[in-house]
């Protein structure tokens, strides 16, 4: 009844702001997006994983709050408290969205259910311990109208590649109460789903400033400790 009253209150004009401002971030040019202090193309790139199968159609996403406050920051309309109100509705999770499909003989592609990959797909956090996919009941309703509102979205850019691909929602915080995926911290997590697993680390090196490699000056991922070719600790 609680939660119920809640969607209640909210006035559905401001979420479906919330979404056109994710909307005008999802469609940046990549000029605007090297404009800004964060690269969210580079973001985009750092947080989709792959599968590197030849036969298989296989993304995952993870997006982290980052994504969503540049997305939104990036359009001029967009006020601190609408950044605010559409990260206080995403922080308390793990969002994550994903496609799968077998590619056949002739570039045919069978998709995965959403069931299938929720039956299959566990989050493991950086002291292995495991978590599924919440359930509708256990997830706040303001969260599931604005990822319900993004899916459309998904579909109109990319067609039927976008239909096939679902948002799956997990806790935000391990069971230490420490946070399971932060974007700009050190640590690791992983998503396991069909068979496959794929892992994260962090922080995320889009999200800092770049290193520089005392030997030949060379500006180097933010997130590494040396340099990968001298051996020498970045500055």
């Amino acid at each position: 009844m609680k939660k119920s009253a809640k969607v209640t209150r909210r006035n559905p004009k401001r979420l479906t702001g919330l979404v056109c401002l994710l909307l005008f971030g999802l469609h940046l040019t990549s000029g605007l997006c090297q404009s800004a202090q964060v690269d969210i193309t580079a973001l985009t790139q750092e947080t989709q994983k792959l599968s590197q199968k030849a036969d298989e159609m296989t993304m995952v996403w993870w997006i982290p709050e980052e994504f969503w406050a540049v997305s939104a920051a990036q359009n001029p309309a967009a006020t601190e408290a609408d950044v605010q109100e559409l990260l206080k509705t995403l922080r308390p999770y793990t969002v994550v969205v994903a496609v799968d499909g077998q590619i056949g003989s002739f570039g045919g592609i069978t998709y995965t259910s959403e069931a299938a990959m929720r039956a299959s797909m566990q989050l493991v956090d950086d002291q292995g311990n495991t978590y599924r996919p919440l359930n509708a009941q256990d997830i706040d309703p303001d969260t599931q109208s604005f990822l319900s509102m993004m899916r459309p979205v998904l579909s109109n850019m990319l067609g039927p590649v976008g239909q096939n691909m679902h948002f799956f929602v997990f806790p935000g915080k391990a069971k230490s109460g420490k946070q399971i995926a932060d974007a700009k911290k050190e640590g690791a997590f992983s998503l396991r789903m069909e068979g496959k697993e794929f892992k994260w680390r962090l922080p995320l090196g889009s999200l800092l400033p770049p290193k520089t490699c005392p030997v030949d000056g060379e500006k180097l991922n933010g997130a590494w400790k040396f340099c990968p070719w001298h051996g020498a600790k970045l500055e």
